[in-house]
């Protein structure tokens, strides 16, 4: 896929399990993992050793910004994703098939339930800076995350996510395409606390649940509105 050539149309798509994991990834690793997913049909089952190139000039097309720019984020993203780990509670761990895991291993045994997988991205990030481009090859354990996407999948459109530039708006961004994907295309309904659940604005004390912004006027004008405009 020529990657110059993509519109405001263009989407990616990936389990709503690993939305949490993409948001908080760094931005330049998070810019140039949207930008390979959009090569991939998600549908479809992924090749054996497939890669996905994106140059510097393709890089700054998408995410607006100037090819010196964009040459420094290809080395410092392709750095950071590699390096990158998602981590999936076992109730949520797929099969490279797809399907749903036993939270079974040949060696040990059940997982117990509160079990939770560590997993890299990417089996391997090229970067060629004389030419100024990057190779990427998934894992084979993330692929049943962006591929063969039957249902309980997150819809983005490309531009805008690669855009967002700020943390907070990409997983507010990404919470209300999870909720337009799943059918509610006009509005919803959320209580507070289940969005504050969802993006993740919580810390945990001696146990406990804490949430942020506990007033809600705090939470409306700090996070809400800010992330909004």
């Amino acid at each position: 896929m020529n990657l110059l050539s993509v519109t405001k149309k263009t989407k990616i798509r990936h389990r709503n399990e690993i939305n949490s994991t993409f948001s908080s990834l760094p931005l330049s690793a998070r810019r140039i993992l949207f930008m390979a997913m959009a090569q991939i049909d998600s549908r479809e089952e992924l090749s054996e050793g497939a890669t996905f190139r994106i140059t510097a000039r393709e890089y700054a097309f998408i995410a607006d910004i100037d090819v010196t720019g964009a040459y420094r984020q290809l080395k410092e993203g392709a750095e950071e994703l590699q390096a990158s780990v998602i981590r999936i509670p076992r109730n949520q761990l797929l099969t490279p098939q797809g399907n749903q895991s036993s939270g079974h291993t040949k060696k040990r045994g059940k997982l117990p339930s509160d079990a939770v997988r560590l997993m890299n991205l990417t089996a391997f990030c090229d970067y060629v800076e004389s030419e100024g481009y990057i190779d990427i090859a998934f894992s084979h354990v993330i692929e049943p995350y962006i591929t063969m996407l039957k249902d309980s999948y997150t819809t983005q459109v490309l531009i805008s996510s690669v855009r967002l530039a700020d943390q907070n708006s990409n997983m507010l961004y990404q919470f209300i395409r999870k909720q337009y994907s799943s059918g509610k295309k006009t509005f919803f309904d959320i209580e507070v606390d289940v969005l504050k659940d969802e993006l993740e604005l919580f810390r945990i004390d001696n146990g406990e649940k804490v949430y942020l912004y506990q007033n809600f006027k705090d939470f409306n004008k700090v996070f809400l509105q800010k992330n909004i405009e």
